[in-house]
């Protein structure tokens, strides 16, 4: 398990968010790694999960436009962004958001997890917790809506994160 500590540790350093604290229980990190074709260590769908959270505007395959990244995009104002901020003010943002908020977390979804009062909210679109790295963003302190990231367990279809509201 301290393997895949530190490689959970370089994920987070990665994509810039080192301290975010990070929920999943190893019963079903090593299911999903053992998944049939499965490509993707627990670390590494972190690390995507958050890049897709960070940076991908293109949300949800089946609705679009619901993706943080297109939040901020709409009202740039509400994260002390200029009116029309770049791609990377709109990633820095996002990425304060997780980094300034003490309860911010990502959690893994799994049966465990979701049997918690505070994690109980599945994706909105239904994506299967048992086919997909399915991880909801929370930040209570400046993200008010249900955020879900998810990672296709076979990487036949890109990492991508939608918001609820």
């Amino acid at each position: 398990m301290e393997q895949k500590n530190s490689d959970v540790q370089a994920a987070l350093a990665t994509v810039g968010l080192p301290t975010l604290r990070v929920v999943a229980d190893d019963h079903n990190i090593i299911a999903l790694e053992k998944h049939p074709n499965g490509q993707y260590t627990f670390a590494k769908a972190l690390q995507l999960a958050l890049e897709a959270f960070l940076s991908n505007g293109s949300g949800s395959p089946d609705q679009g436009h619901d993706s943080a990244f297109d939040v901020v995009r709409s009202s740039p104002d509400s994260f002390g962004l200029a009116a029309t901020p770049s791609d990377a003010e709109i990633t820095g943002a996002l990425r304060r958001m997780l980094a300034d908020d003490p309860q911010a977390e990502i959690v893994l979804l799994t049966p465990a997890t979701t049997a918690q009062d505070n994690y109980r909210f599945l994706p909105e679109y239904g994506e299967s917790i048992t086919d997909n790295w399915v991880f909801r963003i929370i930040a209570p302190a400046s993200w008010p809506m249900l955020q879900w990231a998810i990672v296709d367990v076979r990487g036949e279809t890109p990492a991508y994160s939608y918001s609820f509201d």
